[in-house]
């Protein structure tokens, strides 16, 4: 049972959480408070050009640029938000990583994981399932049929499909897939788990995937000698302009964001721009947004990273976020303010509702504001949240020092003395590093379809953060490449990546590495026998999988390949397995070196002045705290120690876990969200636990919440090392 909220409760609030702590978006589908005047103006034109594209049979490429914390992902959740009101589809894209060959692949990878989602058993809930269904329904095609789940009404939309697909899909080789999806979903919702494989292997197809003879035998065709797969870039292209299309049908038309792509290497900016080029120019009814930091942006072009030509599809529109004024960030903290208090003023609370009353902006104060904003003409949403993270900071030392009736008495209170310096400056970037690495990866955890299982992606990832290691510090590894992807003519590479180390005896060892996700044990045989037969370039060979999510699947053919391999020993081959996390650490490692790049990474140092981090310092953080080689496969190629793949070894804890979904669905019953710190904090209290067991009791309450969150119940934002917990539904 929860307990009613209190002027006490208000306090533990106060202590225990910071409503201003996050400062930019990472989760386009959270609940966070926005302010409708901010950047109105250029919203308006985003959602225009939403709007255009639905009507019109043509394709929009917009271009979203800005400074650094100016606000560009706060407008993309913004637009994410308002085409959830039943107005478009919109798909966050970000930190697109794959080989330049394969990066229309990835792109469709990527896009239909997020339709469909990462649960099979599912796909009902899903954004997709919902465009079919829509579809058919708008265009007439169901002719007065109801919307029912009876085998009469799963075969009326099945014709139904079919016959929009006539004029869509005239080489009528997506629809029936499509189709395969639809009727297979519906199947499934009345029992039938071998329609949900047919759903399950449609998706796998749509994806870009290999399937074998048993996953096409569902989709009523055969699979060759090389599987049944997407043949080439045209094929890719033709599933996004179906898919483009069926959205415009049902008035949901679809958009692509492709966030922070300034992030990227040069080769993989120019490819993925040269494929969203084709896409406008072939494609109907899409939009493309293309979103980076103004300086890094107009770098790639007049660099020519970015042709000439791809730059004037890409930005038919341009909308540039400037600077706000003090009006408009006085609006930004009263709006954070209103969202966090408001299941305190719900319950009228008397203290709380007479401050208020003196002072829309407590426990800030709009005096504070005045002085931070004397002299300013104009600054980022971004600095305002953070002189709000500080003052509210100050206020729970206040707190904390003269107890709650006092601190609400005496308040504001006298000025807080300055802190002292935070430190050397690289201990203040290894706490920002280490915190920014937590958030990404737990981000990718709380939205699994964002990152789906790709050998491509995985290999680009590992390629592109050995390279930078590569005869350099106390490494082992002297170069290490990325083999081209398959070409038509050619055959297919033995291994992803070649890394050449040096032993301590000083011979040098070639060591070849493949990624295998094949969801069948079709998909594996080849790969594996190509290792296999690569005895002249290679002294070992390891094999990574992802265990999680596609573990290693073998026919016959594979499994004997798979045992030659293991007949080499322990120093020629190693099977390396990957969880979902030790693929999100790579993507988030990644990550925060792209941030810093495009010079979107910052530091307080020293205390109220902010310095952006180099992606050299980043290197250097990693190394200093040995974060690279806390990675089992990183550390195996940089390094002559071999690391087993592991899981999570901390045991469970003393608590029973149903208590302790309890414990948050309460406390998140009537406020709009907390932190899992506060959640830990509230609970530590109650169980009247040591100090010293916080950690334990604050990791606990973090996997709850995940858990929570993928089965809908609370919706949880990665911030910084922590996260931000919700009841579903909830603003």
């Amino acid at each position: 049972m929860s307990e009613e909220p209190t002027f006490e409760r208000f306090l533990a609030a106060v202590r225990g959480t910071n409503p201003f702590r996050s400062h930019r978006i990472t989760d386009v589908g959270g609940g966070e408070a926005t302010v409708e005047s901010i950047h109105k103006n250029a919203f308006t034109k985003l959602v225009r050009v939403v709007q255009d594209a639905a009507k019109e049979p043509i394709s929009i490429g917009a271009l979203l640029i800005g400074a650094p914390g100016v606000g560009k992902s706060h407008l993309l959740a913004r637009l994410f938000q308002w085409a959830g009101e039943d107005r478009a589809t919109v798909v966050y894209l970000h930190n697109i990583l794959a080989s330049p060959e394969r990066m229309l692949r990835y792109v469709l990878s990527a896009t239909v994981s997020d339709l469909a989602g990462h649960r099979g058993s599912d796909y009902t809930q899903s954004r997709l399932y919902t465009v079919l269904n829509r579809a058919v329904i708008r265009t007439g095609a169901l002719k007065g049929r109801k919307m029912m789940t009876g085998p009469r009404e799963i075969d009326a939309r099945k014709e139904a499909l079919a016959r929009l697909g006539a004029k869509i899909d005239p080489q009528n080789a997506v629809i029936p897939v499509l189709n395969a999806f639809l009727t297979g979903t519906s199947h499934a919702s009345l029992g039938d788990a071998g329609a949900e494989k047919r759903a399950q292997a449609a998706v796998l197809w749509l994806s870009g995937e290999t399937l074998g003879p048993d996953e096409a035998r569902l989709l009523d065709q055969a699979a060759g000698e090389d599987g049944l797969a997407l043949a080439d870039d045209a094929a890719v292209e033709r599933v996004l302009h179906v898919l483009s299309h069926l959205c415009a049908l049902a008035e949901l038309p679809l958009v692509l964001c492709l966030d922070q792509i300034d992030n990227l290497d040069a080769d993989a900016v120019r490819a993925l721009m040269s494929y969203a080029h084709a896409l406008l120019d072939r494609a109907k009814h899409l939009v493309v947004i293309v979103s980076g930091v103004k300086q890094s942006m107009l770098s790639l072009r007049t660099g020519e990273v970015i042709p000439a030509a791809a730059w004037d599809r890409i930005a038919e529109r341009i909308l540039e976020l400037h600077m706000i004024s003090p009006e408009e960030a006085r609006a930004i903290l009263e709006g954070r303010l209103d969202a966090a208090l408001s299941g305190f003023d719900e319950k009228e609370i008397e203290e709380l509702m007479a401050a208020r009353k003196r002072d829309r902006l407590f426990p800030l104060g709009s005096a504070w504001l005045e002085r931070r904003l004397d002299g300013v003409q104009e600054l980022r949403p971004r600095d305002a949240i953070l002189w709000a993270r500080d003052r509210w900071e100050a206020q729970q030392d206040r707190l904390a020092a003269v107890g709650g009736k006092r601190w609400l008495k005496e308040w504001p209170g006298p000025e807080r003395e300055p802190k002292e310096p935070d430190g050397r400056l690289e201990d203040v970037i290894d706490a920002e590093v280490k915190k920014k690495l937590v958030e990404g990866t737990t981000r990718r955890r709380l939205q699994q379809a964002s990152l789906p299982p790709d050998e491509d992606n995985l290999a680009s990832l590992t390629h592109h953060l050995l390279a930078r290691c590569a005869g350099k510090g106390a490494s082992t590894l002297l170069s290490v490449e990325h083999a081209t992807a398959k070409r038509r003519g050619k055959a297919a590479p033995a291994h992803h990546l070649v890394a050449k180390e040096k032993r301590a005896d000083g011979v040098i060892v070639t060591t070849g590495v493949t990624f295998l996700c094949a969801p069948s044990g079709h998909g594996a045989r080849l790969p594996l026998q190509r290792m296999v037969e690569d005895t002249k370039h290679t002294d070992k060979r390891i094999l990574v999988t992802d265990e999680e999510r596609r573990p290693l699947r073998l026919g016959g053919a594979g499994k004997a390949a798979y045992d030659a391999l293991c007949k080499l020993g322990r120093q020629r081959f190693l099977h390396l397995t990957l969880d979902f996390a030790g693929h999100a650490e790579l993507d988030s490692l990644v990550g925060l070196l792209g941030a810093a790049r495009s010079h979107d990474l910052e530091i307080e140092h020293p205390r109220g002045q902010y310095r952006k981090v180099t992606e050299a310092e980043v290197l250097a953080s990693f190394e200093r705290q040995s974060l690279l080689l806390a990675h089992p496969l990183l550390r195996e190629l940089l390094t002559e120690e071999i690391v087993k793949g592991g899981g999570d070894s901390t045991p469970p804890p003393a608590w029973d876990p149903q208590q302790t979904r309890e414990h948050i669905m309460a406390e998140l019953s009537w406020r709009l969200g907390l932190m899992a710190k506060e959640l830990a904090q509230i609970f530590a209290s109650r169980k009247k636990l040591q100090e010293k067991r916080f950690p334990e009791v604050w990791s606990h309450i973090k996997k709850t919440a995940q858990a929570l969150h993928d089965e809908g119940h609370v919706h949880a934002t990665a911030t910084d090392d922590d996260l931000f917990v919700q009841l579903r539904g909830k603003k």
